[in-house]
């Protein structure tokens, strides 16, 4: 499987459990009080407003963090209490996304390894990458971490962490864009930098508002969105499904009741969705791959041409790259 896709599916393998612990592998490879909305009626200030696009050629520098609500407790989203004495300075995510989270709000500089697909933005080529699906007590103790951080349940591996001192705190893939925002709330608290998280949250909601009132009074397409070539979807209580419900998509995978529901040929066909989304090109799809699966000449997108490959890990990593998925999904779904 292509680096650039794991993520999603990493998000259905935790859902199913099927995570692992290497604790002898030397090759290393919420609970915040903060509920940022999706579309809130205050007026956004022009600086809030004019928040850019996460970019991961730009540069994120580190800024010093605050240690004035230390120490303090929190809650991760495993339910462990989990007690700082003061703001990590060495800090093992085992989360890509966590990674783009940490260096968005200022503290990069606090990080010392990311997951084997932790690419962005290009400050993060110079951190220790190790393997988060069997994750290494020895290897990831090696860089005497203050706090790791999980980005799916490993009861066994922060088990092993506590045993061994060293602190964890798990941030679960979330159910939808709401839930994204908890998260960079609750890793500023916990990186010592609430106010760049407050105020990066701020500036993401101030665009999800406009994003949402520029869409077209036009009648939604049905879309399908092809996470691989087995036919996993996104659909409710997925980030992704949420970025179609957001744009007020009609989501074919809805109907399944799955966060990622593997679909049937004849389902897809049978929902004859207007627009096909692909996050699995690296694996070899194309408009082309698809239009010559068999029956699936029937379908509208296959007939008019509507059949788009995505980066998956813009539209699939829950962070602050969530306003370029919606950008890129609005202007496919509503070419108009």
């Amino acid at each position: 499987m292509k680096g650039r896709m794991v993520w999603v599916l990493a998000a259905l393998l935790a859902s199913l459990g099927v995570l692992a612990v290497a604790c002898g592998d030397d090759e290393g490879g919420g609970g915040g009080d903060a509920t940022p909305t999706v579309a809130s009626t205050a007026t956004p200030s022009p600086a809030v407003s004019a928040l850019e696009l996460f970019d991961c050629a730009n540069a994120y520098p580190g800024t010093e963090p605050d240690a004035s609500n230390f120490p303090l407790r929190l809650a991760d989203d495993g339910g462990r209490q989990v007690d700082f004495a003061a703001p990590p300075s060495k800090i093992v995510s085992l989360s890509a996304a966590a990674v783009e989270v940490l260096y968005a709000i200022g503290a990069g500089d606090q990080l010392v390894a990311g997951d084997l697909y932790s690419d962005c933005p290009a400050a993060a080529a110079e951190l220790e990458h190790l393997d988060s699906f069997t994750p290494s007590v020895e290897a990831i103790t090696a860089l005497a971490p203050d706090l790791v951080i999980l980005g799916f349940p490993a009861t066994d591996l922060q088990d092993a962490l506590a045993g061994l001192g060293v602190a964890s705190f798990l941030v679960e893939p979330p159910p939808d864009v709401s839930g994204v925002l908890d998260q960079m709330d609750l890793l500023g608290q916990v990186t010592g930098h609430p106010k760049e998280a407050g105020d990066y949250v701020a500036g993401m909601n101030a665009r999800i508002d406009e994003i949402i009132a520029g869409l077209p009074e036009a009648e939604p397409p049905a879309v399908f969105h092809e996470v691989d070539n087995t036919l996993y979807s996104a659909g409710p209580g997925s980030f992704v499904g949420d970025l179609y419900d957001i744009l007020e998509a009609l989501n074919i995978a809805d109907e399944t009741g799955e966060p990622f529901p593997q679909m049937s040929n004849e389902a897809v066909i049978a929902a004859a969705p207007e627009v096909i989304i692909l996050a699995d090109e690296e694996a070899g799809e194309s408009a082309e791959t698809v239009s010559a699966r068999p029956g699936w000449d029937s379908i509208p997108a296959v007939q008019n041409g509507r059949i788009h490959p995505v980066d998956p890990d813009i539209v699939s990593r829950p962070g602050p790259r969530l306003i370029e998925a919606l950008q890129t999904l609005a202007a496919l779904l509503y070419p108009q």
